[in-house]
């Protein structure tokens, strides 16, 4: 999804209003409403954004104005947009209403409050959704709006755009839960339990061990903690789908949930360590940021995505946040716990892991397709590691290199382009390199510099079209494929390349978006070697958004991986197992999977 431009306070009331202005609207209101309110509307929102294909997103908003919004605002807004569709124009996205969560926590009544009267409730929810378009002005500031139109050239203004805009698309683009459900039990209870796996992380890592030091550092299995995070998303989805509502389920009581399940007192008590944080102190938290941009920087509750308030229940800050806490959060947990000293060991065998996992989707393929994956293949003369890996399609070479780092949390929220891009240029820029100088040496113009593979010829090949591969969701951001190519350009520069050789743009694309590409080769053979060459063809700076490019074929997202599927189906039974351990779960009816049955 594409960010939206949503309705503002001003093109409402004719009024820029002040973030002064917005804190005296809203400071009157209990923070357990304020917080109740918010997070009811986030969680409907998110429930339309996770939705496979999105197909909802118009409706959701429909509903919520119908229900939020004061007659005034709405008569307004029918007069003068009389032909906007709610997905076109929202009011409500996450980064508002995050970052209106950010000002309400830092300053609405804390003390405890009886239940409000439906008067009072109505009260309040007008309060928040006019909070909320006055949040939509303040979201993008006239310094920035400067920024933008004082760029000189084509090239400043993309750089300025990508700084703008990466962290509004990191919010509206998460991971679905049916990519993170495979994803975590191939990474952590599939690989990490794979000996070669152990094997290759201990030798680089300095003996480090994934499962060994979570349990360890967190006090309960990793897998365990895993499903009980699921068990967390999956309770609060089910009151999140405003076309059912279930509002019992929009808060947690930690005495209660458990109810018959087989998660244990002490399991949850840790579980919940990891992942609440009572308000008193995230708004400590939140006064002690000051490097960052608030309207950005929602690391504090990516962090701990469940609020507690008054000691009583717990709030989702975010549903997308609990479900990014089963992948990147293992790391975050493991890394918030270690030394200092020990915390290099956990980046190097994460990247390692993240490698593995890739390697795992490429070379395990089902498919019709002539399409060859060849791991991490190693240069004659040296026996050293080459590429991550190639594909290898006809005369076709796409060589790989995969980068699992993370960018620096000032580099992603401080809305400083200086910054971002130096990151960049740390994190990132080495793995274009890479691909430039490997390159140039397989198929240098002089014989005597030329290096060869390890059981893999490349005398056939005529074209190649370099992928780096990245893990990090905040880089789905526009134009960062564009610069990281000009990189990758200026260092193939320096090789000389043989003429019969076409070395293409580098097609750089993120981890959810290789699992989709893989579904869509095992499930109706598309063929992604063909796609992305023909991109860099047509698209020499590679400009263009790789997911809108991949969507333009007939058969790219339409059928899922049997092999993905399977393990998604696996994943569903042990987390339901886990969780009822005394129902004899059914097969699913013909034609049905547990995967299906997703929320």
């Amino acid at each position: 999804m594409n960010p939206k431009v949503c309705f503002s306070f001003s093109e409402v009331f004719d009024h820029h209003p002040s973030m002064t202005e917005l804190i005296d609207s809203i400071r009157w209101i209990p923070l357990r409403h304020a917080v109740h309110v918010i997070s009811y509307i986030n969680s409907a929102v998110r429930y339309s954004l996770m939705e496979h294909r999105q197909p909802n997103i118009g409706k959701v908003q429909e509903w919520l104005v119908a229900a939020h919004v004061d007659d005034e605002t709405l008569d307004i807004l029918k007069t003068r947009f009389p032909h906007a569709r709610c997905e076109d124009r929202p009011i409500y996205l996450p980064q508002n209403l995050l970052a209106l969560l950010r000002v309400v926590i830092a300053n609405c009544d804390p003390d405890p409050m009886p239940d409000p009267s439906p008067e009072e409730d109505k009260r309040v929810r007008y309060a928040i959704s006019r909070a909320c378009l006055m949040m939509n002005n303040l979201l993008f500031t006239a310094e920035e709006g400067n920024a933008l139109t004082s760029a000189g050239t084509d090239e400043e203004k993309r750089i300025e755009l990508m700084t703008q805009t990466i962290g509004a698309f990191e919010l509206i683009n998460p991971s679905r839960p049916d990519h993170l459900m495979p994803r975590l039990q191939i990474m952590y209870r599939l690989l990490l339990k794979d000996p070669k796996v152990q094997t290759r992380i201990a030798q680089e890592c300095n003996g480090f061990d994934f499962l060994e030091t979570f349990e360890r550092l967190v006090g309960m299995p990793l897998e365990r903690w895993l499903f009980l995070i699921f068990a967390f998303y999956g309770y609060f989805t089910q009151g999140a789908n405003p076309t059912d509502p279930h509002p019992e389920y929009l808060q947690i009581n930690p005495d209660i949930f458990r109810g018959e399940s087989g998660i244990s007192q002490s399991e949850l008590d840790i579980a919940l360590k990891t992942l609440s944080i009572a308000v008193p102190e995230l708004k400590t938290d939140l006064a002690s940021e000051t490097s960052t941009d608030p309207r950005h920087d929602f690391i504090a509750f990516r962090s701990k995505p469940l609020l507690s308030i008054e000691g009583l229940r717990l709030w989702p800050a975010d549903l997308s946040f609990i479900l990014d806490k089963s992948h990147t959060g293992v790391h975050w947990t493991i890394h918030d716990l270690l030394s200092y000293k020990d915390r290099q060991k956990l980046f190097q065998a994460w990247g390692v892991l993240f490698e593995e996992y890739v390697h795992w989707l490429l070379d395990g393929m089902e498919t019709e397709l002539l399409l060859k994956y060849v791991p991490r293949p190693k240069w004659i003369d040296t026996g050293d590691e080459s590429f991550d890996g190639v594909l290898l399609q006809g005369g076709v070479f796409a060589p790989m290199e995969c980068k699992g780092g993370f960018l620096a949390r000032e580099a992603r929220y401080s809305g400083s382009s200086t910054i971002l891009l130096d990151e960049i240029k740390k994190k990132l820029v080495p793995g274009c390199e890479q691909l430039a100088d490997k390159i140039g040496a397989l198929f240098a113009e002089n014989p005597t510099l030329r290096r060869d593979l390890c059981d893999l010829a490349v005398d056939h090949v005529r074209a190649v079209v370099p992928i780096l591969v990245l893990q990090d969701h905040i880089l789905r951001v526009p134009f960062l494929n564009w610069h990281l190519n000009n990189y990758f350009q200026a260092k193939l520069q320096t090789h000389n390349v043989r003429s019969d050789i076409l070395v293409r743009p580098l097609t750089v694309i993120n981890i959810h978006d290789l699992e989709s590409v893989v579904h869509s080769i095992e499930g109706d053979n598309f063929d992604f070697v063909y796609a992305i060459h023909n991109r860099t063809i047509r698209d020499a700076e590679v400009l263009s958004d790789l997911t809108d490019c991949l969507r333009s074929f007939s058969n790219y997202g339409r059928k899922p991986s049997p092999r993905i599927k399977r393990i998604l189906d696996a994943v569903q039974s042990d987390w339901s197992s886990y969780l009822f351990p005394d129902i004899n779960f059914r097969e699913p009816p013909e034609g049905e999977t547990h995967s299906d049955r997703l929320p």
